[in-house]
């Protein structure tokens, strides 16, 4: 029976055998006593001769030894010098959390990462930055602007603002660290010119002329209401007229810079309108804006003087006119006087009233007279006829006595009549 057994028991032992030799041909990790470190790469492509054994028990009767081992894979690469590797067998183990760690070794010999650096400009089409490019991971990166300012045309330009996105700043200059893609943007501001002039060009021009960011006001105060005046001409301000339009009224302009403007400062020319006169009351002296018709009036005095008036004769000067009432066109400085003469007509009438009435007194005095002495001779002449009829008749009836009497009456009679002629 014992027979029949024993080829059994020696195939059992015999597999056995081969199953400890299996089992000791797997690596295992034991009990970690730290040899002597590893020198620099390169290493063996094979393992090493053991440099020292350190001798464990491990099960019965066991003994096992220390040995460093190098993998032709990781020739290129130190290992840490913390860790060990032990031979057991014809399998090499590395102690501790080491071999989790250096089971993906790839990790040791993968390439740094690269990222791409974009430095653009807001507006897009401007393109004056530097610095943009293809940087290692972790490495600084430069970049900056090249032109602060920007004119595309005589009244608008565009000026450097900040930059935005990966790096914000106002310098126009940066630096930044490469640790991915970035993307920085340099912001420029549009700007637009407003320029001031004045009309006429001898008019003080309004302060406030230059560049203003896009959507700011600009705001523009008149120098001066009036200009001159001391003498006979001067300028005084009507509005704004801003890029050629109609003027706008007030000493104060405010205007938004959403384009480029060109305002001007309308002045307007007046001239003084001096009207004189030594008789009467004048009227229409002052200041007139070129160009504009002035009236002039002048009023008559009334004469103090019996019989002479004063007579409007007409104006002299800057202009020449008979009416007491006339226009006047202010194409300049005027002066205007207006001139007199006396009329002694009603005088000279007067007298020659006064004589003719005085004449008519005195021939109606004379041929009142006349007619009253032609009465009384007529009423002589005619008692002296009656008596002269009487005395005849007496005389002739006494002829012969007193002839020489009577004619001596005659004759004193014709001497009273011309004594009283």
């Amino acid at each position: 029976m014992a027979r029949e057994y024993l080829p059994k028991l020696t195939i059992a032992i015999l597999a056995l055998s081969l199953a400890l030799v299996f089992v000791s041909a797997q690596p295992g990790i034991v009990a970690a006593t730290y040899g002597t470190p590893h020198s620099s790469p390169p290493y063996p492509s094979s393992y090493t001769t053991p440099t020292s054994y350190y001798h464990h028990h491990w099960g019965s009767g066991y003994y096992w030894g220390s040995y460093y081992n190098y993998y032709p894979y990781y020739s290129y690469y130190y290992y840490p010098s913390s860790c060990s590797y032990y031979y057991y067998g014809y399998s090499s183990y590395c102690s501790s959390y080491y071999s989790s760690y250096y089971s993906t070794p790839s990790s040791y010999y993968s390439t740094p990462s690269s990222y791409t650096l974009t430095v653009a400009t807001d507006p897009s089409n401007l393109g004056t930055t530097t610095g943009g490019g293809t940087y290692t991971q972790g490495s600084s990166a430069s970049f900056s602007v090249t032109q602060t300012t920007i004119q595309v045309s005589p009244t608008s330009q565009y000026v450097f603002s900040h930059w935005s996105g990966d790096y914000t700043g106002v310098g126009s200059s940066g630096t930044v660290t490469v640790n991915g893609p970035m993307t920085i943007t340099a912001v420029y501001q549009p700007q637009y010119y407003l320029s001031v002039q004045s009309q006429p060009q001898t008019a003080p021009t309004p302060q406030g002329q230059g560049w203003f960011n896009a959507g700011d006001t600009a705001s523009l105060q008149s120098p001066a209401q009036t200009v001159g005046g001391d003498g006979e001409s001067r300028l005084i301000f009507q509005g704004w007229s801003v890029d050629g339009q109609a003027p706008q009224s007030g000493p104060s302009l405010n205007i938004v810079m959403n384009s480029a403007h060109t305002v001007t400062a309308v002045y307007g020319q007046q001239y003084y309108l001096n009207v004189q006169t030594d008789q009467g009351v004048a009227s229409g002296s002052g200041w007139y804006d070129a160009g504009s018709t002035a009236q002039i009036y002048v009023s008559t005095p009334i004469s103090t003087s019996y019989g002479v008036s004063i007579v409007f004769n007409g104006w002299q000067g800057s202009i020449q006119s008979s009416n007491q009432s006339t226009n006047v066109v202010m194409n300049g400085p005027m002066n205007v006087v207006a001139t007199w003469r006396t009329d002694s007509a009603v005088l000279y009438l007067t007298i020659a009233a006064v004589i003719v009435a005085a004449l008519l007194i005195v021939g109606g005095v004379i041929a009142f007279l006349a007619g009253g002495l032609g009465r009384t001779q007529s009423t002589k002449q005619t008692t002296v006829h009656k008596n002269t009829t009487d005395t005849t008749t007496h005389d002739q009836s006494n002829t012969t006595h007193r002839p020489e009497h009577h004619h001596k009456k005659t004759e004193d009679t014709e001497e009273s009549r011309t004594s009283t002629s």
